[in-house]
Order: C-alpha cells, then structure tokens, then sequence
C-alpha cells in the first residue's frame, strides 16, 4: 500500500522509512548471527527492502527541497 507524500505528512514518511531500515538492518544483523537454512534468502529480502526504502527516503527528500518555500 502506498501513502500519497505530501507537505504534511513528508516528514513522518522520511522518519518511518528510516525506522524500517534500522529494524531490517539488525535483522540482517541477527541473520547472519543465527544462520539457518534461509539464512542467505532471508538477508537477500532484507536487503533488497532496504534498497527500496532508501530509494524511498530519497524521493522524499527531493519532495521537500522541490516543494519547500524558503525563507529568509
């Protein structure tokens, strides 16, 4: 499901993303710490979702300077 960005709500979404990055990266994290039979399949997901997520964070924050009146 995807949340339409807006004004109000950017900021929210940069910080939520990078919330689910830092769960995902610890769960990469305890991954390679447990090991398993999925473990490389597991990480690879991971990974790939926090690509997206970045990917994420950055529209955002083209978003902000793209719609942000400056001023002085």
């Amino acid at each position: 499901m995807d949340t339409k960005i807006t004004m109000g709500n950017v900021k929210s979404a940069i910080k939520d993303d990078k919330d689910h990055m830092d769960y995902l990266k610890q769960d990469v994290n305890d991954d390679q710490k447990m090991g398993g039979k999925y473990k490389d399949i597991n990480q690879t997901s991971d990974e790939k979702h926090i690509s997206k997520l970045a990917g994420d964070v950055k529209a955002d924050k083209s978003f902000i300077s793209k719609h942000m009146h400056k001023t002085k």
